[in-house]
């Protein structure tokens, strides 16, 4: 079939630097899986510190976006799959990839219980033009990401999914279409989670915060338990943890202006401050605000901005992996990389949702004495962290908590 395509991706994520080597000698599977979730995580605080440039709330979910990217990445081929790998921070062979993948999508799916959620979905949904997807690619996307499989698939039908999977929390992820879209690559996920140490609703009252440029009243919920806290330069952070205690909540707290923490803020930053956090707890008096934030964005800019060009031309882009065909058979290139996400946070709990769509088109007990006060009045940082795995689900910047 001559003549250009698009392709399109959906999803919620994050990313980092390295290189690919298509073909290598295998890798253990828990550290595949480990080198999987570093470079999600990684290029997640990169494309934060390129949305963190503007004002106002941030949240996104590095694994998302992550996951959205890897079921793209393994359809490409040639140099345009190496300059993908790059950017992502993919140094695992294209196997690799998917079979760390898979083992991601394990370990999450059986987290779930009765007071925490946890739910991850994939898709591909082949739109009319969705014949020229060979059934080797579709059944690997089936296989190794769960992916839910549509034929036919309209704007409809890949925003009702988004809808369904995210319960509601999203609505739509595309506002259109191009009419030569081959596919759309979707990943959302869910979690609602309830506090290990709920807060008492009788002991919220509204308080200062202080924004940028100002201060308002912000209902501020209070708690007193034992918390890990770190202190690190230019900054104070606590690990509030969920039922299960395998995931928490670490909320960042600069000592000055948040401006002046984004930037520091990097992957190896956060991977210290995490090991920073595995210390005991201690006694602290906690102020936290309830807070809700939405975030809607295209990542195309930003990707192209670290060095991922060749999957957005047509002159470049290879996705022959998709097709089975010659790129100059069946030219594929990505026109689309949408991203939404939104959390919730209150006294019982949070829950939080994001979305990533890629489009790929035809060329296109007694009191204990309280030694330490941590006080949220003022714009912060948080991230929604996997102990286990150590992938970050979520995470974002508040100005305003309203």
């Amino acid at each position: 079939m001559r003549g250009m395509q698009a392709l399109a991706i959906g999803g919620l994520c994050a990313l980092a630097v390295g290189a690919v080597s298509v073909v290598t000698a295998a890798v253990p599977a828990e550290s595949g899986l480990s080198a999987l979730l570093a470079a999600y995580n990684g290029c997640g605080q990169q494309l934060f510190q390129a949305f963190a440039k503007k004002p106002g709330n941030i949240v996104l979910s590095p694994y998302s976006i992550g996951t959205a990217m890897a079921m793209a990445l393994v359809g490409a081929r040639g140099d345009n799959e190496v300059e993908m790998a790059k950017v992502l921070g993919l140094e695992l062979p294209r196997q690799e990839v998917n079979e760390a993948n898979a083992a991601a999508l394990a370990s999450l799916d059986k987290m779930s219980s009765a007071s925490f959620q946890l739910r991850v979905a994939n898709a591909l949904m082949l739109t009319k033009n969705g014949g020229v997807i060979s059934e080797d690619y579709v059944a690997l996307l089936r296989e190794k990401y769960a992916a839910e499989v549509f034929r036919g698939a309209d704007l409809a039908a890949v925003n009702d999914w988004v809808k369904k999977k995210t319960d509601g929390k999203i609505d739509s992820i595309l506002d259109r279409l191009d009419p030569k879209t081959a596919l759309v690559l979707l990943d959302a996920i869910y979690f609602k989670a309830r506090w290990q140490r709920v807060f008492d609703a009788k002991a919220t009252h509204d308080e200062p915060f202080h924004l940028v440029d100002g201060e308002t009243q912000v209902p501020m919920m209070h708690l007193r338990s034992d918390f890990a806290v770190a202190a690190r330069p230019g900054y104070r952070a606590i690990r509030l943890p969920y039922e299960g205690a395998r995931v928490g909540m670490v909320v960042i707290l600069p000592d000055a202006n948040i401006g002046d923490l984004v930037q520091p803020l990097d992957s190896d930053e956060m991977q210290s401050l995490l090991a920073a956090l595995r210390t005991p707890a201690q006694p602290v008096a906690l102020s936290l605000p309830r807070f809700h934030a939405s975030f809607k964005a295209s990542l195309v800019e930003p990707f192209a901005a670290m060095g991922m060009r060749r999957p957005f031309h047509a002159a470049m882009a290879d996705f022959s992996g998709m097709t089975g065909k010659p790129q100059s058979e069946v030219p594929l290139q990505i026109n689309q990389i949408m991203h939404r996400a939104v959390i919730d946070v209150a006294e019982e709990g949070t829950e939080a949702a994001a979305a990533t769509g890629v489009a790929v088109g035809i060329t296109a007990a007694q009191p204990r004495p309280i030694i330490i006060t941590f006080r949220v009045d003022r714009p912060f940082l948080f991230a929604i962290v996997d102990d286990e795995t150590g992938a970050i689900l979520f995470e974002g910047r508040i100005v305003d908590p309203r």
